[in-house]
């Protein structure tokens, strides 16, 4: 069995059904920690399950999942793009 590694699962949809059943999915891999954001502890096989089942409950054009790797690159299920680090910051 591969090691685990800590997740954080945020998700923006629009859809009270489709949004409910991706939050009961999550709920099976980990804890909500706000109304839209689990942590989990994974390990390879079962971030693999989670994406399978969480992307048959998705619509692609209008909903988005992100999954952040603690300590990795983050990837995003749906609509939206990874936020990139600046150059520099204008305070």
């Amino acid at each position: 069995m591969s090691a685990e590694r800590f997740y954080t699962i945020a998700y923006d949809i629009p859809d009270d059904g489709r949004r409910v059943k991706v939050a009961n999915i999550l709920k099976s891999f980990g804890e909500r920690v706000q109304l839209s954001v689990f942590e989990c502890w994974l390990n390879q096989a079962q971030l693999q399950q989670l994406k399978k089942l969480v992307q048959k409950k998705l619509e692609p054009s209008q909903d988005s999942l992100r999954i952040y790797p603690i300590g990795g690159e983050v990837e995003v299920l749906g609509v939206g793009q990874v936020v990139e680090n600046p150059d520099f910051l204008i305070f």
